[in-house]
């Protein structure tokens, strides 16, 4: 009897037990890479094309290689804060209201124990980390909230208390300075949006004029974030032990406690958003044409190169591709999607299953974009991509991309994977986040869970599986939870002591009956 088929969809947090960043990890350490390797490339291209050809004397501006060439810096810091604040500010705001809870996530497995931090503050205050509270001491404006758990956070108050002491420890200052930048630019954020939404209360529906008068407020964004960006952005923290002084390792703690909610909260798709129109337009505005372009490209040797380092340790194992051999034992692997960008999941699931169709939902650093044509060139040798007669970038959707979404090769991928999916048993999903910058993908298992496609979702982490539950389904806006199966999983890819996928067999045994005697 033929196995019941199971399909597979990979996330950013499906590597992170390779030694891959996170997704948010990712995101910062793009704006650490310096560019100058991508911008001689990306001259020596420009260099290469015929400049007497209809594409370069009308699509291209004129002396364009004369052209100074641009690259993000530090002045588009500012667009990121943006952007951050104004999308991302209840998560920020809901970090600092868990900021113990975090500290205590990354106290797990940072240079220091948690023992021997708290046993330096004690030494350095004569009191037990949590004792000094700063809830009653600083109040936050009420216009801009009504109550800020912040100042109760034992940490938070740790750093200020040891700022007392050592007023002139810069790098605790600009940390804790940081933290209330995001603070105030984060509840600022949120009351300018409530003023813009209610600067009439009521007003008669037949005059438009009180309408006109809507979203006149707004935050300048000129100082909000910056500190914190020069530091996760600068030079990289030295590491501290035990043997420090109390100051040095609660600031450096403070720093990898920034760095973490950059991680968490950055939103950069504004920055990319206002540049990526121009890959199709670049006589419009050279300097964007220029700074995606480049993007593209650090982006894709960032990736390249993490790839080649971590290469043979990946291929080696264990992690979630290698697990795949376990699953096939019982069911028949149809399909496996990813938004990942490098090519280990095609190169590992092709080792085992030579015949199981992978799909970059994304693009990966194996496949090229004409932006001129929208065309995708899909695993081009060195030879084809020298002898291209037109500018061509890599093809990553970092946080935007919709206009190659429109190519054939893009929209048959897309469809091609929902008929797989959709012929599948069950659709595995591992280390995907459903944020909203993914709506397009959203939409795709939206789609399938109305459809009554059951699908298995495995959440890091030992959350409550109601509450998961219920947070998946506002994700994917569904009406009804019914179709979705959360897995709370670990760091051993286990749930509940059970490899994950010998947990997923079990799981549908019992819900699905038809299925039983195949599994």
């Amino acid at each position: 009897m033929e196995k019941p088929a199971v399909s597979l969809f990979f996330g950013a947090g499906a590597e992170v037990g390779y030694g891959l960043p996170s997704g948010g990890q990712f995101a910062l350490d793009l704006f650490r890479v310096p560019a100058d390797q991508d911008k001689a490339a990306f001259k020596e291209q420009l260099k290469a094309l015929d400049n007497t050809s209809a594409y370069a004397t009308k699509w291209l501006p004129d002396d364009y290689l004369k052209k100074r060439i641009h690259v993000f810096g530090k002045s588009d810091y500012e667009g990121i804060i943006a952007s951050s604040l104004e999308y991302r500010k209840d998560d920020i705001l809901t970090y600092l209201e868990q900021l113990d809870q975090h500290v205590l996530r990354l106290l797990r497995s940072w240079t220091v124990r948690e023992d021997d931090v708290r046993e330096a503050f004690r030494a350095e205050t004569g009191h037990e980390l949590g004792q000094i509270l700063y809830g009653q001491a600083v109040r936050l404006n009420s216009r801009l909230a009504e109550s800020v758990g912040l100042f109760n956070s034992a940490f938070f108050s740790a750093w200020l208390k040891l700022l007392e002491l050592h007023p002139d420890q810069t790098g605790l200052q600009h940390g804790v300075r940081a933290i209330l930048e995001l603070l105030v630019g984060a509840c600022g954020q949120r009351l300018v949006a409530k003023l813009n939404e209610e600067v009439f209360e009521t007003a008669p529906d037949k005059l438009s004029v009180f309408d006109d008068l809507s979203g006149i407020f707004s935050l300048n964004y000129h100082s909000v974030g910056q500190t914190g960006m020069d530091i996760v952005l600068g030079e990289p923290a030295q590491p501290v032990t035990e043997e420090d002084a109390p100051v040095d390792i609660f600031s450096a703690l403070c720093r990898t406690v920034l760095e973490d909610m950059y991680s968490r909260t950055l939103d950069y798709q504004a920055l990319v958003d206002s540049h990526f129109r121009y890959l199709y337009n670049p006589k419009a505005h050279w300097a964007r044409f220029t700074r995606i372009a480049i993007f593209l490209r650090t982006v894709r040797r960032y990736i390249s190169r993490a790839d080649a380092h971590l290469m043979e340790k990946i291929v080696a194992g264990p992690g979630y591709y290698h697990d795949l051999s376990g699953l096939a034992q019982a069911v028949r692997i149809a399909a496996v999607g990813t938004t990942n960008y490098n090519g280990f999941v095609r190169e590992l699931v092709h080792r085992q299953f030579p015949e199981v169709p992978v799909y970059y939902l994304n693009g990966c650093v194996e496949e090229y974009y004409d932006p001129y044509c929208n065309l995708i060139l899909e695993q081009p040798t060195t030879e084809e991509l020298d002898a291209y007669p037109r500018l061509l970038v890599p093809l990553i959707f970092t946080q935007s991309g919709i206009k190659p979404l429109t190519s054939v090769t893009m929209s048959r991928r897309y469809v091609e994977l929902y008929d797989r999916f959709e012929q599948s048993d069950v659709i595995a999903i591992i280390g995907y986040g459903f944020n909203g910058d993914d709506g397009h993908i959203n939409g795709l298992f939206r789609s399938l869970a109305e459809a009554g496609k059951r699908l298995a979702i495995f959440h890091y982490g030992s959350e409550s599986l109601s509450v998961l539950k219920s947070e998946y389904q506002t994700k994917l806006r569904l009406s009804s939870a019914d179709a979705l199966d959360i897995f709370t999983v670990d760091s051993s890819r286990s749930v509940a002591g059970m490899p994950w996928w010998q947990a997923l067999l079990e799981k549908y045994e019992s819900i699905h009956p038809a299925l039983a005697p195949r599994i």
